[in-house]
C-alpha cells in the first residue's frame, strides 16, 4: 500500500521538467497533457516568490487532452499543438513534455518530434511522464534529453572552448535563492577567468545547450546534475566534477578552484589575489556585526529542512559560524543512490546532524522538530505552524516560501554567507525585541504595590522574564510605582 504525502513540497517529474524548460531563455515549452497538468504547476509555484518565466500558467502551450483523446490517443492533437505553437510563438527550441495520459495509452511523441524536425523546425521531446518521479527527477531528465537530441535539430558554430564550465545541480524553483545562486557561481569562476554555461536566469539560454558540448568540464552542485553531466561525458568526453553543496566560504571556494585547475590551467596569482578579495569583503562584513555576533545567542540548537544539498550548505555554515547543534536534519529530495546516480552523502550528512531523515511530509516534519526541541528550525514556510507551537524561531530558506520575493538574492559563495548572516541575526533580534516589549507590556498592566517577591512568584511572570535580569526588571518595578 502506497503512504499518502500531507502537504508534498514536490511535483511531479513532468512539473520539474516544465519548471527546468520553462526558466531557459528562448526554449518555448509544449505540453502533451490534460489542461490541469500546468495550471497546477503554476499555482503551485505562484506563490513561492521566484517570480514568472515567460512561459508559465494559462500562457503555456498544450494539448489540452480530452477523454477521446485518452481513449483513441491524442497523436493527432499533439502534432496540430506543435504545428499551431511553431506559427504563432517564436523560439529557437520547442521542447515537447510527456505526461502521465499520454504515457499511459502509448502515444508515439518521438514519432511527432521526428516529423516536425524532418520539416526543419528545431524540436526534441522527453518522454518522461509525471509518474516517473518527482520534481528534481524531472529537471535532470528533460536536461539529459536535450543534450542527447539537440545536436541532430539545431545547427551551431561553436567552437570548444578550453576555459568553459557546464553548471548543473541548481534546480530552478525547488531553491528559492537558485537565481542569485547562479549569478555567484557565475561571479565567482568569472574572477578566476573562467567562463561559464548557466542554462537558466539572465545569463543562461538555448545557446549554453548547444555550447555545452564545447566545454572543458561540467561541475555538479548537487547529485540532481549528474545525469546530464553524464550525457555529455559519455558523447564527448567532457570531464565532471561533483561537488556535494554550492561554496559558502572562502575555504569551499579555494577547493573547487583546486579541483578545477586539475582539468583547466587557472593563473595561481588570480586565485591568490581573488581569494584576498573575498576575504577582505567577507571580514569588512562580518566585523560590522561583531557585537550583535557576541551580544546574541546565536548557536541554537537547530533543526534543518529542505533538499539534501541546502542540508549539508546550511548545517555546515550553522555549525562553524554560530556553533549550532544540529540535532536533526530532514532532507526533503528522497536522496536515495541508485543506478543513474554515483553521489552518496550519507557520510557527510552524519558528520553535520545528530539524526538524519528522509521525508517531505509535513507531519512526518512536524513530529520530527517537535521531538528535537530546536530553538531554531531552518526549513520553509510549512514548518511556520510548528516552530511556533514550539516556541522555536523560523528562518525560511527552503522551498516553499510564500511572503517573500526572491530575485537574485543568493546564500551561495561569500556573498550567501553575509545573506545568511544577516537574515539569521535579524530574526534572533527581533525575537528579542518581541520578547522585551511583551515583558514591559505585562509590568505596564501590573497593579501597584507588588513586591519584587511577590511578583517573581507568578507563573506568568516568570515565563514572560526569559532573559531580563532581577535587577532590571526590580528597577522599572520601582519606577512605575
Amino acid at each position: 500500500m502506497s503512504n499518502v504525502i500531507n502537504n508534498p513540497r514536490n511535483g511531479c517529474a513532468l512539473h520539474g521538467a516544465l519548471q527546468t524548460v520553462q526558466e531557459i531563455e528562448g526554449v518555448v515549452p509544449v505540453v502533451h497533457a490534460n489542461a490541469g497538468c500546468g495550471v497546477i504547476n503554476y499555482l503551485a509555484n505562484s506563490v513561492s516568490g521566484s517570480g514568472e518565466s515567460r512561459y508559465s500558467g494559462f500562457a503555456i502551450p498544450g494539448t489540452a487532452a480530452q477523454e477521446r483523446h485518452v481513449i483513441f490517443g491524442g497523436a493527432s492533437r499533439l502534432r496540430e499543438q506543435i504545428k499551431n505553437t511553431i506559427k504563432v510563438v517564436n523560439g529557437d527550441l520547442y521542447v515537447i513534455l510527456n505526461s502521465c495520459e499520454s504515457a499511459m495509452v502509448g502515444d508515439d511523441i518521438d514519432a511527432m518530434t521526428r516529423e516536425i524536425v524532418e520539416q526543419g523546425e528545431p524540436v526534441v521531446d522527453t518522454l518522461i511522464a509525471g509518474f516517473n518521479g518527482g520534481s528534481h527527477y524531472g529537471y535532470e531528465h528533460v536536461l539529459a534529453d536535450i543534450l542527447k537530441s539537440i545536436d541532430g535539430v539545431k545547427k551551431s558554430d561553436l567552437e570548444k572552448d578550453g576555459r568553459l564550465v557546464n553548471i548543473f545541480g541548481i534546480v530552478p524553483q525547488k531553491d528559492p535563492y537558485w537565481q542569485g545562486n547562479l549569478e555567484e557561481i557565475r561571479r565567482v569562476l568569472a574572477g578566476v577567468g573562467l567562463k561559464v554555461n548557466l542554462f537558466f536566469g539572465a545569463y543562461g539560454g538555448v545557446e549554453d545547450l548547444l555550447n555545452a558540448k564545447n566545454a572543458a568540464v561540467s561541475v555538479v552542485f548537487s547529485r540532481w546534475g549528474e545525469l546530464p553531466a553524464k550525457v555529455l561525458k559519455d558523447k564527448f568526453d567532457i570531464p565532471v566534477i561533483i561537488e556535494s553543496s554550492l561554496p559558502t566560504s572562502v575555504d569551499d571556494e579555494r577547493e573547487l578552484f583546486e579541483r578545477i585547475s586539475e582539468i583547466i590551467s587557472i593563473d595561481a596569482e588570480v586565485v591568490d589575489e581573488f581569494l584576498n578579495d573575498e576575504e577582505k569583503y567577507l571580514r569588512h562584513y562580518l566585523n560590522r556585526i561583531r557585537e550583535d555576533i557576541s551580544t546574541y545567542d546565536l548557536g541554537k540548537r537547530a533543526v534543518i529542512v529542505g533538499d539534501e544539498e541546502q542540508v549539508l550548505r546550511y548545517g555546515k555554515l550553522f555549525k562553524d559560524l554560530f556553533g549550532s547543534r544540529i540535532v536533526s536534519a530532514v532532507s526533503t529530495d528522497t536522496p536515495k543512490k541508485d543506478e543513474e546516480h554515483e553521489t552518496d552523502n550519507s557520510e557527510l550528512l552524519k558528520s553535520i546532524a545528530e539524526n538524519i531523515y528522509i521525508t517531505s511530509d509535513k507531519k512526518d516534519i512536524a513530529d520530527i522538530i517537535k521531538r528535537s526541541h530546536a530553538e531554531i528550525v531552518i526549513g520553509s514556510s510549512l514548518e511556520r505552524e510548528i516552530a511556533n507551537n514550539n516556541e522555536a524561531l523560523l528562518l525560511e530558506q527552503s522551498y516553499p516560501i510564500y511572503q517573500k520575493v526572491f530575485l537574485n538574492q543568493t546564500t551561495a559563495g561569500i556573498k550567501g554567507q553575509v545573506e545568511l548572516v544577516q537574515n539569521y541575526i535579524s530574526i534572533v533580534k527581533e525575537a528579542a525585541f518581541d520578547k522585551k516589549n511583551n515583558l514591559k507590556n505585562y509590568l505596564k498592566s501590573v497593579k501597584g504595590g507588588e513586591t519584587w517577591h511577590e511578583l517573581s512568584q507568578g507563573k506568568s511572570f516568570i515565563k514572560n522574564l526569559n532573559s531580563t535580569t532581577e535587577s532590571q526588571t526590580r528597577a522599572y518595578t520601582l519606577a512605575q510605582k
